[in-house]
């Protein structure tokens, strides 16, 4: 029971630190959002993405009836993760970077190539990517001909087919617009909501506002309001609160008239009061000079 009080306490906290800094909040959100569109349209270098894909057999002779030997499959399977192998070899990276002028490394060519089983099948993918498309297009390319090439001069018993040939990218797959947009929004968004949220935390003043009574389990009987302050400089009642004094300014109208001339009221009657009681004593004072020039 008092676990799920507390809860509830935090979120009315979360949700008024939110409310009463939703206007930074939102100007901070855009700024990160437009951030990050900027980083992924300006800035960041662009990625082109070339694919192909290959079927391999164990086989080199297909069978003539249509019948689906399951041993076939498997052992066509074991052979993709073979081909894996032998395709990213040094040997085949050599040839590729021969092609190209030896303009490739290993390392580079390692992070532009993938080759991959798609979904644990005999089909093959070969995916690079690179910064131009034409690139992406030209390396994809020449790798599928080395690649049809050893697996040829190295596997003798099996057959290699290209079933979607490389294609020249129209556009990049990285960075995403979109994606950079949504993440640099996000990132603004609680990086300035957290520091809300833990300035909010860190103050260990009362404020105004606060409801006392939840906060310490007590009852709150009254509020002192400092009368001598009061109706100067627009400001209609001064109160002890969080920061010391704290003021509301006054309106003149309901409630506020009200309690103004309750105010002035009571300024009024404590001054004749006062008057009263200076009176008094100067007639009693004069009365006694009297009485003593009569006796003199």
């Amino acid at each position: 029971m008092n676990d799920q009080k507390v809860v509830t306490i935090d979120l009315l906290v979360l949700l008024k630190v939110f409310t009463e800094h939703v206007i930074p909040i939102i100007i901070v959100t855009i700024i990160a959002a437009g951030i990050g569109f900027s980083l992924s349209y300006f800035v960041i270098p662009k990625r082109y993405t070339s694919e192909a894909l290959m079927y391999v057999e164990n086989s080199a002779n297909k069978q003539e009836d249509s019948s689906i030997n399951i041993n076939d499959i498997t052992a066509a399977q074991k052979l993709v993760n073979t081909c894996q192998v032998l395709f990213t070899s040094d040997y085949v990276y050599g040839e590729l970077s021969n092609y190209f002028g030896g303009a490739y490394t290993k390392q580079t060519l390692d992070s532009m190539i993938s080759i991959t089983s798609v979904n644990s099948t005999e089909v093959l993918k070969i995916t690079v990517e690179t910064r131009s498309p034409q690139e992406s297009y030209d390396v994809a390319n020449e790798l599928i001909r080395l690649s049809v090439n050893e697996f040829e001069r190295i596997i003798k018993n099996g057959s290699i087919e290209i079933v979607s040939p490389p294609t020249l990218p129209d556009k990049h797959n990285y960075p995403s617009v979109m994606r950079f947009t949504l993440i640099g929004a996000l990132i603004g968004f609680a990086l300035i909501y957290f520091i809300f949220v833990l300035k909010e935390m860190l103050d260990t003043k009362l404020k105004p506002d606060d409801d006392l009574s939840k906060m310490y389990e007590l009852p709150v009987f009254a509020e002192i309001l400092d009368f001598e302050t009061a109706g100067r400089s627009g400001y209609k009642y001064t109160k002890y609160g969080k920061y010391g004094y704290y003021s509301s300014y006054a309106s003149e109208s309901g409630e506020d008239e009200k309690l103004r001339r309750e105010e002035e009221k009571y300024a009024e009657e404590y001054d004749e009061d006062v008057y009263s009681e200076n009176d008094d004593d100067k007639k009693k004072e004069n009365s006694d000079t009297v009485t003593a020039s009569a006796a003199e």
